[in-house]
Formats: structure tokens, C-alpha cells, sequence
């Protein structure tokens, strides 16, 4: 399915000017609608509230001056509101259900009072039905989709994020397709795999990489500095550990480690 409908999460920490300048660049690329979503920590202890505040003024002035100047279709949304009970996960996730792409920023540990909940992109892409670009914490990036490794392990949710990432492959200039210690049916799913995607217009390289004495998710993110991947397409997977979900250990490690943005399915 074509991308028509990208949403973007804004708050007040520095790394929303990049999030905001990728989403702008796909929106272009993709001749897509953009949504701009406000959404920060309840401010529970707002007593002097003002509406709207200054914070929020500011953000639609920067995004309409953004938007309008790339001359991209767009709305601004703020769900901030004095004494609001949902979170700012559960707000993210409400809005993710109308949109194609979902584009969040990887948690920020030094971000303080403007931080948002550790577990957002995690929950996002766990919950969202929706494939989930996480921009990381530090780094530009002016191109987003030209060079991209496609991780296959194989199974639902590979199979769902390379359907997701259909658009970009589409567009891309390299593809790479990595297998991490893959069985003996490697062969055999590199050339199904192969056919699929040229019938997308799109030809793929196959890299057949091994971790043995190393975590996979840093056997991957080696090989994106290795190939200059600007955009890494993972499928991720759930599992229960302490009564809650959480993203599989490959998920989890990008999250912590990603130094390119990341589009996560499920």
C-alpha cells in the first residue's frame, strides 16, 4: 500500500526538528499527507495554565512555516490539555491508527524534563498496528530509504515488514537483503525473496552474515556502516518477561544502539 498518510510526534526536546525535517522529506517523496501530532507528559501540576500555551503556539508557527515553505499538505494536532489522564503512549498509539507510517524519536536519556516515556517507540510498534520509523538521538540525516537493509529472520513478522517497507524499497537505489546465521533453507528463500522484490521493480543484493561470538544486532548494525545504509527495515516480534510485553532482543538492541533510522513492523 502506497504511503498517503505520515504521522510525525512533536514535543519540546531538541531532536524534533530533525524527526520534523525527515517527516516533511518523506511526505514530499511519497506525495503524502502530513500530520503533526503534540503530544508531552500530562502537565498535572499546571496551575496557571494558558490556552494555548506558548510551547504549543510556537510548534504550530514552526510547523506551518515548514510545511508551507516544502509546500507539503499538512495539519498540526495538540492533545495537551490541563489534568489529562492518557499518556502520552496511549495518545500516539490512538492517533498511529489513521496514518500509513508512524515516525517517533528514539529515547532521549539526557533529555530531562522534555523526555518522553522510555518505552514510546517500543510500545508504538509493539501496539500500533502500524510500521514505525524511530529517528535516532543523535545525527542528520538527509536521505532516509535510498540505501536500505532489509533484515530477514524469516516468519510473520519479516514477511510483514518487507510488505511495509514495499514503498521504499520501490524507491530505493540499493537493497540489501541480510541473513544472520540462516538454516539450510537460506537459498531457497534469497531467490523467493529475489523474485518478490523484482516484481517490485526493485533488485536486491543478498548477504548471508554470521554472529557467533556476537550479538545480531550488532552483527547489523556493523554491516549498515559497512554498505552506508541510510535505513535499516526490521520486523520485530513480542514477548512476555515480568507480566509484560516487550520487543524481542534484536528490537530491543536497536532501540538502545540505532545510529540510522530504523522502520519497525510487527
Amino acid at each position: 500500500m502506497p504511503i498517503k498518510e505520515i504521522l510525525v510526534h512533536l514535543d519540546n526536546s531538541d531532536r524534533c526538528q530533525t524527526r520534523l525535517e525527515v517527516a516533511i522529506s518523506l511526505g514530499l517523496k511519497h506525495q503524502a499527507h502530513l500530520t503533526g501530532l503534540y503530544a508531552t507528559p500530562p502537565p498535572y501540576y499546571a496551575v496557571n495554565w494558558v490556552d494555548p500555551p506558548p510551547a504549543v503556539v510556537a510548534m504550530e508557527a514552526r510547523f506551518s512555516e515548514m510545511t508551507s515553505a516544502a509546500g507539503l499538505a499538512a495539519d498540526l494536532i495538540c492533545t495537551d490539555a490541563p489534568g489529562l489522564i492518557a499518556s502520552v503512549n496511549e495518545r500516539v498509539i490512538l492517533q498511529a491508527y489513521y496514518a500509513d507510517l508512524v515516525i517517533v524519536g528514539q529515547t532521549d536519556p539526557s533529555a530531562g524534563s522534555l523526555r518522553n516515556p522510555d518505552d514510546l517507540p517500543e510500545q508504538l510498534a509493539l501496539s500500533a498496528g502500524r510500521p514505525v520509523l524511530v529517528i535516532p538521538r543523535f545525527g542528520e540525516f538527509k536521505t532516509v530509504g535510498q540505501r536500505i537493509l532489509l533484515a530477514w529472520r524469516g516468519g510473520r513478522a519479516s514477511s510483514r515488514a518487507l510488505n511495509d517497507a514495499i514503498p521504499f524499497l520501490e524507491q530505493a537505489k540499493q537493497v540489501t537483503l541480510s541473513m544472520v546465521n540462516p538454516d539450510e533453507q537460506f537459498e531457497t528463500q534469497a531467490k523467493k525473496l529475489c523474485t518478490y522484490l523484482a516484481r517490485h521493480g526493485t533488485k536486491a543484493a543478498i548477504d548471508k552474515l554470521s554472529a557467533e561470538n556476537i550479538r545480531v544486532g550488532d552483527v547489523l548494525l556493523n554491516q549498515t556502516c559497512d554498505l552506508g545504509i541510510d535505513l535499516v527495515v526490521l520486523g520485530v516480534f513480542a514477548q512476555r518477561r515480568l507480566g509484560k510485553t516487550r520487543l524481542g532482543p534484536v528490537g530491543k538492541h536497536f532501540l538502545e544502539y540505532m545510529t540510522i533510522p530504523v522502520l519497525m513492523s510487527r
